[in-house]
């Protein structure tokens, strides 16, 4: 690959990574707006039974979800996988 093609790549990459982190900060933020205006109704409306708890913990799990997918704090296949299984292949070959 040329370095400018590597660098393209590379400015892709980071773009679309700052794509990704602005949909999940978006996402966090409708959902606190969401959240808290289901919990003020819930106060108001039928304060003896928190049924917002179940909408926060259903949503919760997409937010997490979409975090994990975002942040990729575990990759267990991920490409840095790929390139030290492909090294370490290359350094058996007689």
């Amino acid at each position: 690959m040329q370095p400018e093609q590597q660098t393209s790549v590379k400015d892709k990459e980071a773009i679309e990574h700052v794509r990704r982190l602005k949909g999940f900060y978006q996402h966090l933020i409708t959902y606190l707006v969401v959240i808290a205006g289901l919990f003020i109704a819930n106060l108001i409306l039928s304060p003896d039974y928190l049924w917002s708890l179940w909408a926060a913990l259903g949503w919760g799990i997409g937010i997490a979800s979409h975090a994990l997918r975002t942040f990729k704090p575990f990759t267990f296949f991920g490409s840095e996988w790929e390139k030290k299984q492909v090294e370490k292949r290359m350094k058996k070959k007689p």
